[in-house]
């Protein structure tokens, strides 16, 4: 098994440095939502952070999904060397199927993870 590493330069961060996971956990909210697209949150809904939106690479044979990258991301300096295991690419709006505007094609796609 591997684990997780930035593929890209795009978050400030060497290729092959390891992602660090996280679990979002509330005490008090009891629904977590991750909105993509979005960088706030629906009214009466908690942000807890927002960023990017990224996955594993289109055409990966392996299975991605989506998740929020916060704007400020960090990484595992325990581990450095790029072994291509679960990598992470931003995620870029294309027109077509998704509707420009509110989009700009080509642009990286931003997120919100709320509580509530």
């Amino acid at each position: 098994m591997y684990g997780s590493e930035y593929d890209s330069t795009e978050f400030g961060h060497h290729n092959g440095d390891d992602l660090p996971c996280s679990v979002c956990r509330s005490t008090v909210q009891s629904s977590v939502l991750m909105i993509p697209g979005k960088s706030s949150c629906y009214d009466s809904w908690s942000m807890q952070y927002h960023g990017y939106l990224v996955a594993g690479y289109y055409n990966a044979s392996a299975a991605t999904q989506y998740i929020c990258l916060d704007e400020h991301p960090e990484a595992l300096f325990a581990g450095q060397r790029d072994e291509n295991g679960k990598m992470f690419y931003p995620v870029k709006a294309v027109c077509g199927s998704l509707a420009c505007p509110p989009y700009q094609d080509g642009t990286y796609l931003t997120c919100a993870v709320c509580t509530k």
